[in-house]
């Protein structure tokens, strides 16, 4: 166990007041503890506004801790939810110390208080104080205001497309009922040239009215010639052959509700393009978004977004602190010669483990150092999901080899032609596979 790191952040607030704050939405609950961790008078509330911050919180402290200064007083704040954020910065503005106490840490911490399971504010703010002392917290620290926009947009964007899956859902479970052939024509129900149908057309009855010649200049145009005739000429057919429901329904009240999916498909996609352009752009005044996107298959989009998760890399200095905050490291459970099953933490940013597997599955084809890993578990057991996870840090480790280097990622020859190696060997075994199971089904 490595506590080198650990005992630095001990010593951090050795000697110092600690006041710890479970943070409301009302009201912030405040404990005091002194250098040897004891409780000095009762925990007290501020409400959480400007006469709160400036007045009631310092006469509360004063009277209980006296005069201290910012050099004798360390702030502890449980960071749940947002509640914490705006007295955490009014503090450091003051020019006070602010550290960071996880709510998973408080809920740990509470039945080694008598054994008792019970939750309360004064008691999770003393917790919180206490766990502060003994190392068990993460600095605060402002970020550029370049790089917390960037965070917010990343934010902003995973919110929208977890709106956008759901409102497709709902065009899908709506054509399930009137028209469900219309999904084997188009799988994704979201792109421009079905949405551009489903204004005008929806039922069966519908398109086999549809005019083709009509409709084929729109639907060439919006398609940027990826769709014609053909695929008009298959949609009248599966019109024609629909198990949709034909029961006599108001068609008025059917037009309003899809028309109200179409439009907040619309209107996501359109805020969703506008978010990704300003996170490029922000993005793109870091240095490190170069290194990035040097990297083969992987795009703009997600370099912007690790970069945003990750705050441009500040204070990373091994990939495990990445793999850890996305909550992809291994939990290994040992002692003496017995060890149990190792499992992935799962505890940590799901945005970070999204575009992380986002981004090995991308890299994963062309970047020897990631594939090779992939390939060879690949032909040991194949599992998809299974072997692009183990393949994450294989990326991380390039990505912050790049980085401390500073320079942008160049192919090595020796690993291509291992890469190109392993990819035989998968080809030949997925070929065998695929015939003994022939050869079972006969």
């Amino acid at each position: 166990m490595k506590t080198k790191k650990f005992e630095e952040k001990k010593r951090e607030i050795r000697g110092k007041v600690v006041v710890g704050v479970d943070p409301g939405k009302d009201y912030h609950q405040f404990a005091v503890l002194d250098e040897y961790g004891d409780q000095m008078g009762k925990s007290f509330s501020a409400p959480v506004s400007y006469e709160g911050y400036e007045n009631k919180l310092w006469q509360r402290l004063g009277r209980i801790a006296g005069e201290c200064g910012p050099e004798e007083v360390v702030f502890a704040i449980e960071n749940s939810c947002n509640l914490w954020k705006t007295l955490a910065g009014y503090l450091t503005i003051k020019g006070y110390k602010v550290v960071l106490v996880s709510p998973l840490t408080t809920r740990r911490s509470r039945p080694l208080m008598n054994h008792d399971f019970s939750k309360t504010d004064s008691k999770d703010a003393f917790l919180v104080a206490q766990n502060a002392q003994q190392g068990n917290y993460n600095r605060y620290r402002f970020n550029s205001l370049c790089m917390e926009s960037l965070h917010q947009l990343s934010i902003s964007y995973s919110k929208l497309l977890k709106d956008r899956v759901k409102n497709i859902q709902r065009l899908r479970s709506f054509m399930d009922n009137v028209f469900p052939e219309y999904m084997k024509v188009f799988p994704d129900i979201s792109v421009d040239t079905s949405l551009y149908l489903l204004e005008n057309y929806f039922r069966p009855d519908h398109f086999l009215k549809m005019e083709i010649g009509k409709e084929l200049l729109a639907i060439k145009r919006i398609s940027q010639g990826n769709y014609g005739k053909e695929k008009l000429t298959e949609l009248r057919g599966q019109a024609k052959e629909s198990i949709g429901l034909r029961e006599p329904v108001e068609e008025t009240s059917q037009r309003l509700i899809l028309d109200s999916w179409i439009e907040s498909v619309r209107l996501i996609k359109r805020r969703m393009k506008e978010i990704e352009k300003e996170m490029v752009r922000l993005a793109s005044e870091s240095d490190n978004f170069e290194i990035l996107i040097s990297l083969k298959g992987v795009s703009n989009l997600s370099a912007a977004r690790l970069i945003a998760e990750c705050r441009d890399f500040e204070g990373v200095s091994h990939y495990g602190q990445i793999e850890k905050f996305a909550g992809l490291n291994v939990r290994v459970s040992e002692s003496c010669r017995s060890s149990g099953a190792r499992h992935i933490n799962g505890i940590g940013n799901k945005r970070l483990n999204h575009i992380l597997n986002q981004m090995t599955e991308q890299t994963v084809r062309y970047l020897p150092e990631v594939g090779n890993k992939y390939m060879r578990r690949q032909l040991k057991k194949p599992s998809y999901r299974k072997n692009i996870i183990a393949s994450i840090p294989q990326l991380l480790k390039l990505i912050i080899a790049l980085l401390r280097e500073n320079r942008p990622y160049e192919f090595k020859e020796e690993k291509l032609k291992e890469m190109a190696e392993l990819k035989e060997q998968y080809e030949e075994l997925r070929k065998k596979r695929r015939w003994s199971t022939m050869k079972f089904a006969a």
